[in-house]
């Protein structure tokens, strides 16, 4: 009888001991896929099939923002890109651009009208102020927005000048062209090294926005590395 207790003894802290390690393995292989967590293509960042062909900066991981003033999301998202790339000022650089078309390039003349002045602030102001659609399109007429831009400094007869000078035309049809070379579609529309994009259904919300952007930059980084 000794011998038996004995027996069951040792088999309960075998089954015990073998539940423990089962225990603690799956805590490791839980751990290991948190670890290894990535994200995936066509659902949390899209590819372009074929690369943008841009001049990238030796170093640096470019990401480019395409905005438009009639946007709901697009102040949080300048907001969360300006931060991210503060964060990784050492490795990230970023631009933005209005998204313009031959029938809709009115953000754009406005755009680069205020940056030609040096009030890319005002630019800011009036991105947060068009969140509603309202009032996107009482601003949408120039009598009105000349009208905001006073309120803030900003001088009516040379906005109108710049507003229709060659310069700013220029600009314009630059953004044209880059809005039909980058394929944008859709805004907020941000481009990380000419391969990948996030849309809103990444950009919505700051912590998975921060870890895309990670992840990718660090793609991009091992990407360049392995050339």
């Amino acid at each position: 009888m000794k011998y038996l207790s004995i027996l069951f003894l040792l088999l309960c802290s075998s089954m015990a001991w073998a539940d423990n390690n089962a225990l603690q393995k799956n805590t490791a292989e839980l751990a290991s896929t948190e670890n290894e967590k990535t994200f995936q293509d066509g659902r949390d960042y899209f590819s372009y099939t074929t690369p943008i062909n841009m001049q990238l900066e030796k170093g640096r991981v470019q990401i480019q923002s395409f905005f438009d003033y009639d946007c709901r999301t697009c102040v949080n998202v300048q907001d969360i890109l300006v931060l991210y790339q503060e964060l990784n000022s050492d490795r990230v650089s970023y631009e933005e651009y209005p998204i313009a078309t031959a029938n809709a390039h009115y953000s754009a003349q406005v755009f680069y009208s205020l940056h030609q002045m040096k009030r890319d602030d005002v630019s800011d102001l009036l991105l947060f102020e068009t969140t509603e659609v309202s009032r996107y399109i009482e601003l949408a007429k120039l009598e009105n927005l000349s009208v905001w831009l006073q309120q803030h400094q900003v001088d009516k007869k040379r906005f109108n000048n710049i507003f229709y000078a060659n310069s700013t035309i220029k600009l314009v049809n630059s953004a044209i062209a880059r809005t039909e070379k980058y394929g944008v579609f859709t805004y907020p529309f941000v481009v990380i090294n000419g391969k990948y994009v996030l849309t809103i259904s990444t950009l919505y919300n700051d912590d998975y926005t921060f870890a895309v952007l990670d992840y990718l930059v660090n793609k991009v980084i091992l990407e360049q590395q392995d050339k």
